[in-house]
């Protein structure tokens, strides 16, 4: 996976930026100060020191990345886990993605790519079916005969953030879904890749 150095040309759109603060629920405080001196958003006109976001703005993902290197090493998984629970509340989604659960992990991958840009260019393209290289994947395959779905996950992020979007996906479509990381590779330990189970009753 590219180092955060290598990702340099890249973006993402201020409406997942903002799920920092919504993951941090009353104490945005707490997660603008982070994002702030992460060099992301601007300081509220109220001069309450919140941070402001343009929803439809492209921000550095260098920056990005540095804010979940802080808010990981000062508040742990748990809390990149909430803020990865509340991207798919936010961020821009395939428009077939509301149909199922399959569809809504099969549109997965397209889904991270129209949250992200290349040098401003956005990296997904529905019309096409095309992706842009760069930032890794999300792969989904759904167990035959369970309601189940394993994801397949080699982004630049935490695993911890991954895994509560993975679970903030599932449970829009199946209020039951629980999704657990299968922890025989893990990024955090070195490796390439992390996988996480979906389960639904």
């Amino acid at each position: 996976m590219a180092s955060r150095e290598e990702l340099k040309d890249y973006q993402i759109l201020g409406a997942c930026v903002q799920s920092i603060l919504d993951g941090f629920g009353h104490f945005t405080l707490l997660a603008s100060k982070i994002l702030l001196e992460s060099g992301l958003g601007t300081v509220d006109k109220q001069g309450d020191g919140l941070a402001e976001l343009d929803p439809a703005t492209w921000y550095p993902l260098d920056r990005f990345l540095a804010a979940f290197s802080r808010v990981g090493a000062e508040f742990g998984d748990i809390t990149l886990r909430q803020v990865g629970i509340q991207i798919p509340k936010k961020a821009v989604l395939p428009p077939e993605f509301h149909a199922d659960i399959h569809t809504a992990f099969k549109t997965m991958d397209m889904g991270y790519h129209l949250n992200h840009a290349r040098k401003g260019v956005q990296m997904g393209n529905t019309m096409t079916n095309e992706m842009l290289e760069g930032i890794g994947h999300f792969h989904t395959k759904p167990v035959a005969g369970k309601k189940q779905i394993i994801v397949e996950v080699d982004t630049p992020y935490p695993c911890a953030f991954d895994e509560g979007i993975v679970l903030g996906l599932a449970q829009r479509l199946e209020p039951t879904a629980t999704s657990v990381h299968d922890r025989k590779t893990c990024r955090k330990r070195g490796d390439d890749i992390c996988y996480h189970i979906v389960s639904w009753k």
